[in-house]
C-alpha cells in the first residue's frame, strides 16, 4: 500500500519516476560519480557537500527524486569547482589567473534540441536559476581572484562553468513532465511584497539570526532576477525557496506539519497541471517530519502552511486590487558573493 500511495502522489506532482526507472538510475549513477569526484577537494571542504550527498542519497531511496536532485546540486558544482582548481595548479600569479580567466570566458546556456519533450517545470527552473548564477560567478570570480586569492578565484570561476554544466545535466536527464504546464506569470508584486518584509524583520533582527536571514535573501534576490529575465518558473521557484528559508526567522510555527497535513496540501493541488515546484517543497517537508534539525522541521510547518498557499496564489491569476509593493528602502550588502 505504501507503494501505490508514492505512486499516486508522485503522478499528483507531475513527476512520475518509480525506483528503478531510467531516471533514478541517472540519478543514482551520477551520485556515485559525484563522490567520487569530490575526492578533489580538501578535507576541510568535503564535509558539506558529502553531508548533502548523503541526503539526496536517502531522498532518492525515499521515492523523492525531486528532492534528490534539489539536493544534489551543491556537491555536484562542489565537485566539478574543485576539479578545475585541481587542473589549474600551473596557475601560480595574479596575471596568470587573469590569462586562465580571459581562457576560460563567460559561460553560455547550453540549449536543449527543438522538439524536446516538456520536463517537469521544477527542472527548467533549476536550469533556468544555474544558467543565470553562471554570468555573475564568473564575473565576481576575477575580483575575488584579485581580493582572496588564487584558490578562491579558480573555485568561483570553476563554479560558473559547472553552474552551466549542471544546467546541461538536468535538462539531459530525459525527465517527461506529467501533466499541463503550470500557469506561469510575472509574480514581481509578489517578489517586492515579500522583500519589505523580509528587510523590515532585519531591522530588528537578532545577530544570530543573520546567516539564515542571508541565505533567504539570496534566493528572493535570484528572484528577481529571473523575473526580470522573464523565466517566470525559475522566479517562482526562488521565490518560494526564500519564504520556505525565511520561516524560522518567523518564530513558531501555528502547528507542526503531520503527515496528514502534508497530505492535504498536496489534495489542494490541482491533479491536471504539473505541480513539480510545489512538490519539492512537499518532499522538504516529508524530510522534515522525521528530521532531528530544528530548521527542517521548521520547514515542514512552512511548506504547509506558508509555501504551498503562496505557490496557489502565485499561479493563479493575479488579484485587480493587488499592486507591486514598494522595494525596501533600505538595500544591505551582507555578502560580496551572489546568492551565496
Amino acid at each position: 500500500m505504501r507503494w501505490l500511495h508514492l505512486v499516486l502522489a508522485s503522478a499528483l506532482l507531475g513527476v512520475p519516476v518509480p525506483q528503478g526507472s531510467p531516471v533514478a538510475a541517472k540519478l543514482s549513477a551520477e551520485m556515485d560519480r559525484v563522490r567520487i569526484e569530490l575526492a578533489a577537494a580538501p578535507d576541510s571542504e568535503r564535509v558539506s557537500p558529502a553531508a548533502r550527498l548523503d541526503r539526496a542519497r536517502v531522498a532518492l531511496t525515499a521515492a523523492r527524486p525531486l528532492l534528490a536532485l534539489y539536493l544534489m546540486e551543491m556537491p555536484w558544482t562542489a565537485a566539478r569547482s574543485w576539479t578545475f582548481v585541481k587542473a589549474s595548479n600551473r596557475v601560480t600569479s595574479a596575471d596568470a589567473f587573469a590569462r586562465k580567466w580571459a581562457a576560460v570566458g563567460e559561460p553560455r546556456p547550453v540549449r536543449p534540441p527543438a522538439g524536446a519533450a516538456r520536463r517537469p517545470a521544477l527542472l527548467d527552473a533549476f536550469a533556468a536559476a544555474a544558467d543565470a548564477r553562471g554570468p555573475i560567478t564568473y564575473q565576481a570570480s576575477r575580483l575575488y581572484g584579485e581580493d582572496a586569492g588564487l584558490d578562491g578565484g579558480l573555485y568561483y570561476l570553476g563554479e560558473s562553468q559547472a553552474e552551466m554544466q549542471f544546467a546541461g545535466f538536468v535538462r539531459a536527464l530525459g525527465w517527461t513532465a506529467a501533466g499541463a504546464a503550470p500557469p506561469l506569470r510575472s509574480i514581481a508584486a509578489e517578489i517586492a511584497a515579500f522583500d519589505v518584509e523580509m528587510t523590515t524583520a532585519y531591522e530588528t533582527m537578532d545577530r544570530a539570526n543573520h546567516s539564515t536571514y542571508i541565505v533567504a535573501s539570496a534566493a528572493l534576490k535570484q528572484a528577481r532576477t529571473l523575473e526580470e529575465q522573464r523565466q517566470f518558473g525559475g522566479a517562482l521557484f526562488e521565490y518560494l525557496l526564500s519564504r520556505y528559508l525565511f520561516a524560522p526567522l518567523r518564530g513558531p510555527a501555528a502547528r507542526d506539519a503531520t503527515a496528514e497535513s502534508i497530505a492535504a496540501a498536496r489534495a489542494t493541488l490541482d491533479a491536471s497541471l504539473d505541480n513539480s515546484i510545489a512538490g519539492l517543497f512537499l518532499d522538504l517537508a516529508g524530510e522534515g517530519l522525521v528530521s532531528d534539525i530544528a530548521a527542517q522541521h521548521r520547514g515542514a510547518a512552512a511548506a504547509v502552511e506558508d509555501v504551498i498557499p503562496a505557490y496557489l496564489r502565485a499561479i493563479a491569476p493575479p488579484s485587480l486590487t493587488t499592486a507591486a509593493g514598494p522595494r525596501a528602502q533600505v538595500t544591505i550588502t551582507l555578502v560580496r558573493w551572489p546568492f551565496t
